[in-house]
């Protein structure tokens, strides 16, 4: 049986392969250490108190490779609206594309007067209204809409800007050791961004001088997005679920026009 297109396939492993050469990147910069705790000239003397702040900036290489990523996972969703108007047998156009949008109304102006489905099957047009963005709730969450906001800044203005978001940690985190290598589970977007540390206290003890640090406080550093919908998210962690939803959960749904 046959399914979605090589043509839009390939833009999806591209997309892949532009990810791969991301994480590649973003672990020789992290191999930098390039997030440091700073103490900061706050507090009583007997205090620490301090941030987390980036000695180097993250690599100007890093968000073009993002711009790629995101341009050919954009793409494979046009893609597949122009193979399914010449599955249907019609001629697909310049106007043709695969709307994302936040209202209804924006929907229907998108089909309507833009022309972006045409030609596509009235059973392919209702598939595709059922993954727009409106339609989870918050539209910004959708995993759709943020590819479509980060790809328009990537092609409209600059590439997508990113930052080192570092902070504490909630006090739940969980870390092991794995072939002597600290490991930390943590919900991301509880992380306190920029949030200060401390304060400690700082006593003179029968060794000398020292920081009295709470056991249970991790200090991470990652890097995310500084804009757009995905503002402070993990870049790539953003990035693999984006990529994952499209291919696993889009594209199947367009299997049964290619038959």
């Amino acid at each position: 049986m046959a399914g979605v297109p090589d043509a839009v396939l390939y833009k999806i492993v591209r997309a892949q392969e532009h990810l791969q050469a991301l994480e590649t990147e973003m672990a020789g910069y992290y191999k930098t250490h390039p997030a440091k705790v700073v103490r900061q000239n706050e507090g009583a003397p007997n205090e620490y108190v301090a941030r987390v702040v980036t000695e180097d900036p993250v690599p100007a290489k890093l968000p073009v490779i993002l711009g790629d990523f995101l341009q050919n996972l954009r793409s494979s969703l046009d893609y597949l609206v122009w193979e399914l108007v010449l599955a249907a047998k019609n001629a697909p156009a310049k106007h043709n594309m695969f709307p994302i949008c936040s209202t209804p109304d924006a929907f229907r102006d998108a089909t309507v007067k833009q022309r972006r489905l045409a030609g596509v099957p009235a059973i392919a047009t209702t598939v595709i209204e059922c993954l727009q963005p409106y339609n989870c709730g918050d539209f910004s969450k959708s995993l759709l809409w943020i590819i479509d906001d980060l790809c328009n800044i990537n092609k409209h203005r600059r590439v997508p800007l990113t930052r080192m978001h570092g902070g504490v940690a909630p006090e739940d985190t969980e870390t092991k050791v794995v072939d002597g290598e600290v490991w930390t589970h943590v919900d991301l977007a509880k992380l306190k961004d920029d949030a200060k540390i401390g304060p400690f206290p700082v006593v003179d003890g029968s060794e000398g001088p020292g920081i009295q640090v709470p056991t249970n406080l991790h200090v991470i550093a990652f890097i995310a997005f500084d804009e757009g919908a995905a503002k402070g998210m993990h870049v790539t962690a953003v990035m693999a679920g984006m990529l994952e939803y499209v291919y696993k959960d889009v594209m199947p749904l367009f299997n049964e026009f290619f038959s």
